[in-house]
């Protein structure tokens, strides 16, 4: 089961009172987890922050580097647009329907 705080991110420009509402909804009934009840039932929680990588790129690269040697294929884009229409690309992507990746194209 993988979780992410997009869960959590308003879908539209504006968010409005139902936005807020919806949010405080799915606060409340976010996933709770009980250590006790996952030790008997022999589960595990592992939860990292990619966002701390920023300032630690010296601790990614080697890994990076191990996995180019791996030689794997890319991952699938199913959605490509140009980094100006990126609200359209986050709105795409909010609706939970797409399939791959989606990619956002830099002027090159």
């Amino acid at each position: 089961v993988v979780f992410g705080a997009g869960s959590m991110t308003p879908v539209g420009d504006k968010v409005g009172v139902c936005g807020w509402l919806k949010l405080a909804w799915k606060w409340l009934w976010r996933p709770r987890l009980d250590p006790l009840t996952m030790i008997s039932d022999n589960k595990a929680v592992m939860g990292f922050n990619l966002i701390w990588l920023w300032d630690h790129v010296e601790e990614l690269t080697p890994v990076l580097d191990q996995m180019l040697e791996l030689q794997l294929e890319p991952p699938f884009v199913g959605e490509r647009f140009m980094f100006e229409d990126a609200p359209n690309a986050l709105r795409t992507f909010q609706r939970g329907q797409t399939v791959g990746k989606v990619v956002l194209k830099l002027d090159s």
